[in-house]
């Protein structure tokens, strides 16, 4: 019986580089406008992000580090959304 070592698929790495891009998509958005909206973005990375997480967590071949940091860090991203969505429209209904 021969056993493999675990190691790191294309899974991981990709989760782990989206998951870092989409930390810092609000910065870039910040420092050049880009003509997109900004929160369909981080949504759909987001789920993209917890997808491949997933799948990754679910293999028996795959180291897990990096799948649940990137899934952390996805988790944190939309809690990050949600709260900023939420004081937005707290701001544009009780202030203005």
């Amino acid at each position: 019986m021969i056993i493999q070592a675990k190691k790191y698929s294309w899974l991981s790495y990709t989760a782990f580089i989206l998951g870092i891009l989409l930390a810092a998509l609000p910065v870039i958005y910040a420092l050049v406008p880009i003509p997109f909206d900004l929160i369909f973005a981080l949504y759909t990375g987001i789920i993209i992000v917890i997808t491949l997480s997933l799948i990754a967590l679910l293999k028996r071949s795959e180291k897990k580090f990096l799948a649940i940091f990137s899934l952390v860090l996805a988790l944190l991203l939309l809690g990050f959304v949600r709260l900023l969505l939420s004081l937005t429209d707290y701001f544009l209904y009780f202030v203005l």
